[in-house]
């Protein structure tokens, strides 16, 4: 391997890593230049859980909070907002980002989701972007949801499709890059209603010098 061919595969494994678990400076700079690249499928996920005045909300990996502020107000003063967000950093940008200003309730648990002390029977909707890629088993996921959810809750995951993931060489470090098909098949198995898909395109944005191809995916489903 030249040296090029490993300078090129460390920066890889390290933008790899920060899009897991965004840490110091180089996360907070990636955090924000996401927003641009997820502002359109973080609110296509929301419109998809069809949150109300009131309820029980909660996100898993928010980054640094910046695309939930619009839920926070449909959510009014009666209602909680939950982030669940295992980078200290962004832990901490969601709060200083949003405790000013959120009009419901607002917790921020810096866990694991599979750690989060989220009350069983609580929740009346979950969503994340992009969070499909580092989760193992999204079976045992999706059973965790379902304990948390209300009958008649929802749940709804956006995400870039597989082709255009592979087409950028740091998804190939840790990255668990899933079709449609497993993703609902897995929804379903946990007793799950499929509520909807949606795909749509925009246009190609800049992420730290590389051109990044803007699609997404939105997949929704109601617990019983």
């Amino acid at each position: 391997m030249s040296t090029d061919d490993k300078a090129g595969n460390q920066d890889d494994r390290a933008m790899a890593a920060q899009h897991s678990n965004p840490e110091g400076d180089r996360g907070k700079a990636l955090a924000s230049d996401m927003n641009r690249a997820n502002a359109l499928v973080t609110a296509c996920t929301i419109d998809c859980l069809i949150p109300e005045a009131g309820q029980n909300i909660v996100e898993i990996g928010p980054g640094n909070g910046m695309l939930s502020f619009s839920l926070t107000y449909t959510l009014e003063s009666d209602g909680h907002y939950q982030a669940v967000e295992r980078s200290a950093d962004m832990a901490q940008q969601v709060r200083d980002n949003l405790a000013e200003y959120a009009e419901c309730k607002m917790t921020v648990h810096n866990e694991d989701c599979f750690d989060a002390p989220i009350e069983e029977g609580s929740v009346d909707g979950i969503f994340g972007v992009n969070i499909i890629y580092f989760i193992d088993d999204i079976e045992a996921l999706f059973t965790l949801f379902d304990r948390w959810l209300k009958p008649g809750g929802r749940v709804a995951v956006g995400m870039r499709t597989s082709d255009t993931m592979k087409a950028h060489s740091f998804t190939q470090h840790g990255f668990k890059l899933r079709e449609k098909a497993e993703i609902e098949a897995a929804m379903t198995a946990v007793g799950w209603r499929l509520a909807g898909s949606e795909y749509f395109e925009e246009d190609d944005i800049e992420l730290e010098g590389k051109t990044l191809k803007v699609d997404a995916m939105v997949l929704s489903a109601q617990k019983p």
